[in-house]
């Protein structure tokens, strides 16, 4: 008995098929292919312009902190400035950011120290920003706004990501609480340090809250 004949494939239909799908959409498939080239090279350029860019912010920086290596402050203010402006959300802007607010802290320009600050941090790269905000309370300290000071530590504290920095932040925005008279705000940083056990910063936490609740209220 002679076996059945497999059934006949399909190929050659299968094939016809999908050559006619191509064939009625290969405008659609042009340009499809089109916009993938576009965004792959798109992609390409914007990674590669951001590297120049942070190539020259760091030539950029750095020549910038040789005018204050050399002796020329004034110098080093003016083109620290330019990095800042031009070359803003950047590594290096950032760093010239905080280099120029110390510069202007070094010169007793406080408040115009601080302003700067404020100004950059928003377009500072995230791992930056806990250091603008150290930077700011330094600022405020300076000028004897310690409740403003307090609250810049208290942000440096909710932007960094080291715990060891978290803590001390949180303590220095403590002090600086007390210093100003916000007695309240204080002892609630301090109860909260006092509960880390472990921490370093436990026991000046227990230490700190004795003495502000044996401190004379003032009337």
């Amino acid at each position: 008995m002679t076996a059945p004949n497999p059934p006949a494939r399909r190929y050659g239909a299968d094939e016809e098929s999908i050559s006619e799908w191509f064939l009625a959409h290969k405008r659609e498939i042009g340009w499809a292919a089109l916009a993938l080239v576009v965004l792959v090279g798109g992609v390409w350029f914007y990674e590669r312009s951001r590297s120049i860019k942070g190539q020259r912010a760091e030539t950029a920086y750095f020549q910038a902190r040789q005018s204050m290596v050399t002796g020329n402050p004034a110098g080093a203010v003016t083109d620290l400035q330019r990095v800042v402006t031009r070359y803003e959300g950047t590594q290096a802007g950032a760093q010239a950011a905080l280099t120029l607010a110390q510069a202007q802290y070094d010169q007793k320009k406080y408040k115009e120290g601080i302003d700067g600050l404020k100004k950059a941090e928003s377009k500072a790269p995230d791992n930056f920003k806990a250091s603008f905000a150290v930077l700011e309370a330094a600022g405020y300290e300076e000028l004897k706004d310690f409740a403003s000071a307090a609250e810049a530590f208290k942000r440096a504290a909710s932007l960094s990501r080291f715990p060891a920095d978290k803590t001390q932040y949180q303590a220095a925005a403590a002090k600086d609480y007390a210093a100003a008279g916000k007695v309240a705000e204080a002892k609630a940083i301090w109860a909260d340090l006092a509960k880390e056990e472990g921490s370093p910063m436990a026991a000046e936490a227990r230490v700190r809250l004795g003495e502000l609740a044996a401190a004379p209220m003032k009337i």
